[in-house]
């Protein structure tokens, strides 16, 4: 970020740069209206009617309401601790009621050290703004200028209409320092606020513009993306940028990313029929310590599949559920349907009434068969073990 410095220091050149503007402003608020005070908020204000003999006693009045004679001194007005409330329109008159004088009074603060900030989105311009960090609530001007390797000042191109901005076109971009100059004047006052630049540590080119993504034809794994150089960056091809590109598949929190410095990049390692999230940014290609550009708003694309292959597996997938998930039930015969048609769904419904009856059949005869041998099975072995401990007990008599 550009350093800002508080006081101006040894920059007496850009101090009189400065100063060699203040007159000219002074004279368009001295010539807009004659009869204009300008004061301090929270100060002590003194109002002279201009008109009247010294010493004459007059009255005044504020928006057309008679102010009390505790606040006048003969043909002057003094205001206390002054507020928002009491700017407006003053007059005097004598005492007969001739006028004699009237004054605008507008009240505000003197300018204070602005908050600057400088951008580089080329090598070929600088862009500056500004705002205050103190509403003045009075008329203002703003004079800018920049001085590089403390050379002779030179004016920072100012857009008319109020805007608080200027350009610095085709700055010398190797210098090693930059001072940018903005002064803020107004009827109380005039101050100016320095900042020091670093123009390749700044460099910021603009976010790549026109991203898009389209499939490789025949590769299901590949996926193409093309953008365009922004706008604001030189077309010159001694100015080149790389880009920084970063994709992964919808869903997933893991980043993918390429470097090249091609406007274009195939992806080869797009996830098979998965929609991906795309995004590019830049970076000037020769001064690596500059900054990358905001990414590019993100774009979505999927690689090729092929159609045929596509729908014979939405046909598979059909037949699939078609016949194995949800066999074709018998439908209810209508008033249309013939004598015949209904006799067979009735035949075919009770087909497959007996197929289920005997099937549960044979799974219960099998499982008592089952039952049946494993008893057999374990009564032999019983019998086995009472003749082999007869045996033994013979032996021992």
């Amino acid at each position: 970020m550009p350093g800002s410095v508080a006081r101006p220091g040894g920059l007496v050149v850009i101090g009189i740069l400065t100063l060699s503007f203040v007159h000219i402003n002074s004279e368009i608020w001295s010539n807009e209206v004659s009869d204009v005070q300008f004061g301090r908020l929270g100060s002590t204000i003194t109002l002279a009617c201009g008109a009247a003999p010294h010493g004459s006693l007059v009255q005044w009045r504020h928006n057309g309401s008679l102010v009390h004679p505790w606040r006048t001194s003969r043909e002057e007005l003094t205001l206390f601790n002054t507020t928002r409330s009491m700017e407006g329109n003053y007059s005097c008159s004598d005492q007969s009621g001739t006028l004699l004088h009237t004054v605008r009074l507008r009240l505000g603060f003197p300018p204070s050290h602005l908050t600057v900030s400088c951008q580089v989105p080329s090598l070929s311009r600088i862009l500056c703004s500004w705002t205050q960090t103190v509403s003045t609530h009075l008329p203002t001007e703003y004079i800018s200028s920049y001085s590089v390797d403390g050379g002779s000042p030179e004016p920072c191109e100012q857009e008319l209409g109020g805007i608080n901005e200027c350009t610095i076109s085709n700055p010398m971009f190797w210098g090693n320092k930059h001072i940018v100059n903005i002064t803020e004047i107004n009827p109380l006052g005039t101050i100016s606020t320095l900042i020091k630049l670093d123009v390749q540590k700044n460099l910021k080119p603009d976010a790549p513009e026109a991203l898009s993504t389209s499939e490789v034809k025949g590769q299901p794994t590949q996926l193409l993306v093309q953008w365009k150089v922004p706008a604001s960056w030189s077309a010159d091809i001694a100015f080149p940028l790389r880009f920084e590109l970063q994709y992964r598949p919808v869903g997933s929190n893991l980043w993918s990313k390429l470097e090249t410095q091609d406007t274009s990049v195939t992806i080869m390692d797009a996830m098979v029929g998965q929609l991906h999230h795309v995004q590019v940014r830049a970076q000037d290609a020769f001064i690596n310590h500059s900054q990358w550009s905001e990414w590019s708003h993100v774009v979505m694309g999927r690689p090729w599949s092929d159609p045929l292959t596509v729908q014979s597996t939405e046909e598979t997938t059909e037949e699939f559920f078609n016949e194995s998930v949800f066999p074709t039930l018998p439908v209810k015969a209508t008033e249309k349907c013939s004598v015949s048609d209904t006799r067979d769904n009735e035949s075919l419904s009770m087909l497959v009434i007996i197929s289920l009856f005997a099937a549960v059949l044979v799974a219960v005869l099998s499982t008592v068969t089952l039952l049946w041998v494993r008893n057999r099975k374990q009564d032999n072995v019983t019998k086995q073990e009472l003749t082999s401990m007869v045996k033994m007990k013979s032996l021992l008599i």
